[in-house]
């Protein structure tokens, strides 16, 4: 594919040239060396609200996802971050860190990018909605995978109304099965309503956001010198993270790659993420995926990923679920938006020395594993935290402006063009 220019590494190059990015302070830290993906036997809970546990009634589930972002100190990786995620109330799941970084022209991506993350758990989550189906119905299947593909848009970019678009996704289930086709169009509609991600992206989402500004209790998220030496994640000897060869799909054109230069950025600039989504073949834990992800950007890895949905079932999970995936990407788009507003509101003698964010979504299932289930993203928490002396309004102008460039944020806030195809067996089914 033709060699792309990394919109974040123009960025900061333009933003940034020849100037000073860290305090002495900061690079005097001891550098610690983190995993993409390590499982914590305890973690940090939210301190801007009370993280709460919806309660299911009527044969629901519930699926209350939290966040927490903080930076990690690099300067070769000045989009380097943490986020914790956890399912709250759920004993059968993990509370996972997870790392993000971006590549670009003069640095080559170290973790999954937080859009990375967003797509891998989209694809993986309707995986999981197609299995329950299959279940429910009681289809012979012989194989199912998801190839999905999520286009973003930045209208405006470098002006004060900078902007960022979730457009369109497309997801394409890929059936092998000699089940006749109207009982596969059956399985699309029924995998569909249970989707919970998807209905939240394809309607408006009601999002309670708030600004928090020099919060005196960081509840230890501070922010510490670090790098990721390897892609490779090892939990209980099962390697959960990776980098792996580019993508192939058979049932849409990869497009080639957008080219531009730094001073002629296009408007709009729109560019897709792409995932591909199967199981991973284990019997004991049966909604347990293998995406293999990538943005189509130079220095942008192709990497592989685990997720493990699999509710109810006896046993320690494997990996993180594919609405942690989903929530956290979300976390850590915004985490970006921030980061790159504060290099242009320090052009403006604006200073921001920390910042970081905190999420809840809140997810339901209704009728679980019956025919009649239904997914949906009920409401979601946003808290941007932000450490300045700058005057309040400057401080609350940058995290709105951040929050309006976030492309996960906006693609759950507002309504997202939606297209699902399903073949059998190489043709599509109508």
């Amino acid at each position: 594919m033709k060699t792309q220019l990394s919109t974040l590494s123009i960025l900061t190059t333009l933003l940034i040239s020849g100037s000073a990015v860290y305090a002495d302070t900061d690079t005097r830290q001891d550098s610690k060396t983190y995993k993409i993906a390590t499982r914590l036997s305890d973690y940090t809970r939210p301190i801007t609200f009370t993280p709460t546990k919806a309660i299911a009634v009527n044969g629901a589930i519930t699926e209350n996802i939290v966040t927490t972002t903080q930076n990690i100190f690099n300067k070769e990786a000045l989009f380097l971050k943490k986020g914790i995620v956890k399912p709250v109330g759920e004993d059968q799941f993990s509370a996972w860190e997870l790392v993000s970084d971006e590549g670009g022209t003069d640095h080559d991506q170290t973790a999954p990018n937080p859009l990375t993350y967003y797509t891998a758990g989209s694809a993986s989550s309707l995986l999981t909605q197609i299995e329950r189906s299959i279940k429910i119905l009681g289809l012979d299947v012989e194989d199912v995978k998801i190839e999905s593909k999520i286009f973003f848009r930045f209208d405006d970019p470098m002006t004060k109304k900078w902007s960022g678009y979730t457009d369109k996704v497309i997801s394409n289930i890929l059936i092998k099965s000699n089940e006749p086709p109207e009982k596969i169009t059956a399985l699309k509609e029924m995998a569909l309503k249970a989707w919970a991600v998807g209905e939240g992206l394809a309607n408006k989402t009601t999002i309670d956001a708030a600004i928090v500004i020099n919060s005196d209790n960081w509840s230890g998220m501070t922010v510490h010198a670090g790098k990721v030496e390897s892609p490779i994640s090892i939990d209980n000897g099962f390697t959960l993270t990776n980098v792996t060869p580019d993508l192939k799909f058979e049932t849409m054109d990869i497009e080639e790659d957008l080219a531009f230069g730094m001073m002629n950025m296009p408007n709009p600039m729109i560019f897709p993420e792409i995932a591909i989504a199967e199981s991973a073949n284990d019997a004991g834990r049966p909604y347990m995926h293998k995406i293999r992800a990538k943005s189509l950007t130079q220095n942008y890895q192709t990497w592989e990923l685990y997720s493990d949905d699999s509710r109810g079932y006896s046993g320690m999970d494997k990996a993180p679920t594919s609405r942690d995936y989903f929530t956290v990407g979300t976390s850590f788009c915004l985490m970006s938006q921030l980061a790159i507003n504060k290099m242009l509101f320090q052009k403006q003698g604006v200073e921001i020395k920390n910042y970081r964010v905190e999420h809840q979504f809140n997810y339901q299932q209704d009728n679980f594993m019956t025919p009649t289930m239904t997914g949906h993203l009920d409401d979601v928490i946003t808290r941007v935290i932000v450490t300045s002396d700058a005057p309040e309004e400057a401080v609350n102008n940058y995290a709105k402006q951040s929050l309006r460039m976030c492309f996960a944020g906006e693609g759950i806030q507002n309504e997202t063009e939606m297209e699902t195809n399903i073949y059998l067996n190489g043709k599509i089914v109508k």
